[in-house]
């Protein structure tokens, strides 16, 4: 019940806090036996947003020790999500899978589809964790039931945030080939133990395909850094589109795999490269500015008589702006300040600020609605009133993205009025960090001729 009034809900809430795209869903099979095998680094939030997407109704599963009590068991299934228990919960709650991978291949033998989480664990970063085996078990004990002529497929899925813990950043959700185990099968009749270790590299390698990896945790960082300096470079001598988040998504992979080659072959380019970046950061922090101001088309752009057009425009979007802010914003902070000071582990922020957000927003609008219908006592005005609340919405996010490019345009008006040698000055440290990086890019390059 909770599944099927709860997903159209995230399905639009979850756009709202990320800018999704997706790739090749259409080549997961789904009038037939699925698991989809995701990466696993935000929380709540990665088993939603597969439920929102796909048109079936999937079975996942969570950790052992959350289910606790009536409610908490009644509300987890009815959302349709299973416990799965680790070892870490102790042998004889480890026990306890056997019941669940008994339904496992219940509804696997009913041709449904299963969201399970081959690492088994979640851990923010960009890097695969070392997948478990349970998956493989229970596709491989599936199939033995039905002596492999049930043909299971599980399906790599890449799951790639830019950053998954901000508002408004980006998600790419990267669908893989589905792969089979009937290839396995004289194999797994021969040697049980080899089949399951060896069908669970071959997926850890499928999933290492679909997304964005750093080899080295130093270096997160500073690919970081790179992507905000190069990425839109990179994309426009690619000639791509800079909205496109499928696009960014291969900038933001060759990035990484750049540095990664870089870090193994050329120490003392990775070491200029961080030296270089922190103290042109740091600059740019000193005067509350960010780097896109800085791109050569943005200042050669720049006049004073634009930044007046532009601040005009502002002052008269500003009372909309503040009209939207009271009808949606409350809940939105509410959760902000309730998520920044008791959700600690940087894995469950995304999960319970967005949550929190919607469920407090539907409240907040279920309210404002009843106060409109006994003060305007029309349904025409309640519909009105029920548009407008979403619409200003949508307005607050798009007017405040261009009122922040607007004020940034004026620190950097400012600054080079006050001080144009500062202005050179970064720009000049911006040059030679895109210099190096090409340099760090040509060696990449050169490595896969």
């Amino acid at each position: 019940m909770l599944y099927s009034i709860l997903k159209p809900l995230t399905y639009i809430f979850y756009r709202i806090y990320y800018k999704i795209a997706v790739k090749d869903i259409e080549k997961t099979p789904l009038s037939k036996p699925v698991i989809l095998a995701p990466n696993h680094n935000n929380g709540f939030i990665d088993p939603v947003v597969l439920a929102t997407i796909l048109p079936n109704k999937i079975r996942g599963f969570a950790r052992g020790d959350i289910f606790k009590g009536r409610l908490t068991k009644w509300a987890l299934n009815s959302m349709n999500i299973s416990p799965m228990y680790r070892m870490q919960e102790g042998y004889s709650e480890v026990k306890k899978n056997d019941k669940t991978f008994e339904e496992c291949r219940t509804l696997l033998t009913d041709n449904k589809t299963l969201l399970i989480f081959p690492e088994a664990i979640c851990i923010q970063e960009k890097r695969l964790q070392p997948l478990k085996k349970g998956l493989a078990r229970i596709v491989f004990q599936t199939e033995e039931l039905f002596d492999f002529k049930k043909n299971v497929w599980i399906v790599p899925v890449g799951l790639n945030y830019s950053n998954a813990k901000k508002f408004r950043s980006k998600l790419f959700v990267n669908f893989g080939e589905p792969i089979s185990v009937k290839e396995y099968e004289e194999f797994y009749k021969k040697d049980k133990v080899k089949a399951i270790n060896d069908f669970t590299k071959l997926l850890e390698k499928e999933i290492y395909k679909l997304i964005i990896t750093i080899n080295n945790k130093e270096n997160d960082e500073l690919v970081e850094d790179i992507n905000e300096i190069y990425l839109f470079h990179l994309m426009k001598e690619r000639g791509y589109n800079l909205k496109d988040i499928e696009k960014q998504y291969y900038v933001r992979k060759e990035i990484a795999e750049i540095v990664n080659y870089i870090d193994a072959e050329n120490q003392n380019l990775i070491k200029s490269l961080k030296g270089k970046i922190i103290s042109y950061i740091s600059q740019l922090q000193k005067y509350n500015l960010r780097d896109h101001l800085l791109h050569p088309e943005i200042i050669n752009k720049m006049n004073f008589g634009k930044f007046i057009l532009d601040y005009i425009i502002i002052c008269f979007g500003m009372p909309l702006y503040f009209i939207g802010l009271a009808m949606n914003y409350p809940p939105y902070y509410i959760s902000k300040r309730f998520t920044d000071k008791k959700i600690k582990k940087v894995e469950f922020y995304a999960s319970f600020y967005a949550n929190m957000s919607m469920l407090l927003w539907v409240f907040y609008y279920g309210i404002q609605l009843i106060l409109a219908a006994l003060f305007f006592r029309s349904w025409i005005f309640l519909g009105i009133y029920a548009l407008l609340v979403p619409l200003t919405g949508f307005y607050v996010l798009k007017f405040y993205s261009a009122m922040k490019k607007t004020f940034g345009h004026w620190r950097l008006l400012r600054l080079v009025s006050k001080d144009r040698n500062v202005i050179e000055q970064l720009v000049n440290e911006r040059t030679q960090i895109i210099t190096e990086i090409e340099l760090a890019k040509k060696e990449y390059q050169s490595s896969l001729e």
